[in-house]
């Protein structure tokens, strides 16, 4: 070592290797340096384009609720931006392609899954975005492109009726009086109305006699009370809002006309369906054309032998044929007919129903994946899969009774006890429930409520004196009524019963036991008094415009063969009205998963909210082409 340092060869040696190694330290830390600003750059670059992949699910999702729908694809105009700082100038272009995607979320599927039967339940916003060097038209004309690139694929879905647990278009009854939320009423889930809602106190509850509401409440008006002051912390435990948005609540149900199935013949007046699990079946109900019947009227009537008559009743009637509809599979399908629909049973999948007519509840609708009497989504029983839609392009009333065409029985299917859970309750359902009739007069628009409202008695047909003697009331007053001889206010108007004559109708029919939604033009009822002080009929029968006779009797004893007439309460059913008590239920299955085809929402404007399901940052493509 000393021999190297004295020689002059090894002093040029050692100062080579010095200078080798200066040069070597400057290139690493030059590397370094070099690396450190690619790196920045990199980091600056793609933290931009997270920040634009937002701003471009945002714009994506503001076109489509502003234009509602899409068909095939939508590329929004190409946007470029702009970004410089000390060190570096970047252009970033922006673009995006909106579809129409075929996807149904659900809690137990965080991404995007093929529905069965293809039914569009929303769209996707595909966003590209590219770094380009320069600002600016330069940018677009140098080589300089960036290497970082981001795509990223929001999903998103129209809102959907079924997510409010209550939505009337007007919160009024059919005969345009006020309809109150009062102490019974304890609802879970979103309510809204486009017009005033009113709160009473009254009816028991466990609120004091106020009504509860746990989740949001809006109205497009103002909440009034028909009971002084409302302690509003106390009965809006999850808020309200007053003048809020609109909505614009359609009339026909296009998406299920669109892509749902119509079924069963047109040339009927009636289609019956019962659901067993993934399968159908039923009846066709075919109405004859009308033909003229007799009844002479006589004082007295029966007799034995008969006086000579009083007058003749001449009147137009129908009779109802039954044939068979045959069975087919109803999982993840959407089904509609042009007729009435009847409809009950136990629904297996995703099924929607519907009809441009009026439908009838004919009993229970179940899930089943749910045990009756509990809740769908609770957490011991999540039922993942079974999603039940009913909606009318009339109204939904529960039907009071029928002759069952499969033996000719009279039958009353949603009758039970007040307070009872399961088969043996008034009725049972699971579903989202939409009624969308925009009618002529206030008494036909559409409403969930319940059917014959007003019962009173009449005179079954009876044996006596060796034979039967039937259409007892027709045999004793004038039919139809006219202005000088008015059909009695407190006997049962011809027909007006699905079941007349019946000596004993029922008031009182227990429970409405609901796990889902309701959403209707107008506030239906579901429980009302015997008698309307608000809108008297005074006696007078007109029941197109709800005057249904006079006061129901609680007893009556017939002139001439002894029976006792009365309208009575269901056995168990306690109560002084007509109707039922709400056992409402929202199910929160419906704040992501909406029954096929439902509804959708709009606001008063034409805007269509969108709801986010996901955003999933992925590889990006050359284009979006």
């Amino acid at each position: 070592m000393n021999k190297m340092l004295t020689s002059e060869r090894g002093n040029i040696t050692i100062a080579m290797l010095l200078a080798v190694m200066a040069v070597m330290s400057g290139l690493t830390l030059t590397n370094l340096a070099m690396s450190d600003v690619v790196s920045s750059n990199w980091d600056f670059e793609g933290l931009q384009c997270l920040h634009f992949l937002r701003s471009e699910a945002m714009r994506g999702q503001r076109i489509l609720e502003m234009a509602g729908d899409v068909e095939g694809a939508l590329f929004t105009p190409v946007r470029t931006v702009g970004v410089m700082n000390s060190h570096m100038k970047r252009t970033f272009v922006l673009q995006s392609k909106i579809e129409k995607m075929l996807f149904t979320m659900d809690s137990s599927n965080s991404g995007n899954s093929i529905n069965a039967v293809g039914t569009p339940e929303g769209y996707v916003i595909k966003s590209l975005i590219n770094a380009k060097g320069g600002l600016g038209y330069s940018s677009f004309v140098n080589a300089r492109n960036s290497i970082v690139r981001r795509y990223g694929e929001f999903f998103v879905r129209k809102q959907r009726y079924s997510e409010f647990m209550y939505f009337t278009e007007t919160d009024e009854s059919t005969n345009g009086t006020p309809v109150y939320f009062w102490g019974p009423d304890v609802i879970h889930g979103r309510v809204h109305s486009n017009t005033d809602i009113w709160i009473k106190n009254g009816g028991g509850g466990p609120n004091g006699g106020w009504p509860t509401f746990y989740d949001l409440v809006s109205t497009s008006g103002v909440i009034k009370s028909a009971s002084g002051t409302i302690p509003m912390d106390d009965v809006f435990i999850g808020g309200y809002a007053e003048g809020y948005n609109q909505y614009d609540y359609p009339q026909n149900m296009t998406s299920i006309k669109r892509n749902g199935q119509e079924f069963g013949p047109t040339n009927c007046d009636i289609i019956m369906v019962k659901v067993t699990g993934a399968a159908y079946n039923g009846w066709i109900g075919s109405k004859s054309n009308p033909y003229t019947e007799t009844a002479f009227v006589y004082n007295p009537y029966p007799a034995n032998p008969l006086p000579d008559p009083l007058f003749r009743n001449i009147y137009s009637i129908q009779d109802t044929t039954w044939t068979s509809l045959g069975s087919s599979t109803s999982y993840n399908r959407t089904l509609w007919t042009r007729k009435e629909l009847w409809i009950e049973g136990t629904f297996s999948g995703k099924q929607t129903w519907a009809s441009a007519d009026t439908m009838y509840l004919i009993g229970d609708i179940l899930l089943n994946g749910t045990p009756v009497g509990t809740a769908p989504d609770s957490p011991t029983n999540t039922n993942r899969y079974d999603i039940v839609g009913l909606v009318s392009e009339g109204s939904i009333l529960i039907k009071y009774g029928y002759v069952n065409p499969e033996d000719s029985v009279r039958v009353h299917p949603n009758c039970g006890g007040t307070g009872v859970t399961g088969l043996n309750a008034g009725i049972n359902i699971y579903a989202a429930l939409c009624a969308l009739k925009k009618g002529d007069i206030t008494q036909s628009d559409g409403v969930f409520s319940f059917e014959y409202q007003r019962p009173h008695p009449s005179v079954p047909t009876v044996f006596a004196a060796g034979q039967f003697w039937t259409k007892i009331d027709l045999h004793r007053r004038r039919w139809p009524q006219n202005g000088a001889n008015p059909w009695p206010g407190n006997i049962d108007f011809p027909w007006y019963n699905p079941l007349w004559p019946e000596r004993q109708p029922y008031l009182e029919r227990g429970d409405i036991n609901l796990w889902g939604s309701v959403a209707q033009r107008r506030r239906g009822f579901v429980h009302r008094s015997p008698y309307d002080n608000e809108y008297p009929s005074n006696g007078v029968w007109n029941v197109p415009i709800d005057f249904t006779g006079a006061t129901a009797i609680q007893n009556y004893p017939d002139p001439v063969l002894g029976i006792t007439m009365q309208t009575i309460n269901y056995p168990g059913a306690t109560g002084s009205g007509v109707g039922y008590a709400k056992n409402y239920h929202y199910d929160t299955r419906f704040y992501t998963t909406a029954p096929l085809n439902f509804p959708e929402v709009n606001l008063q404007g034409g805007d269509a909210p969108m709801l986010a399901e996901s955003w999933l940052i992925k590889k990006p493509p050359r284009d979006l082409r």
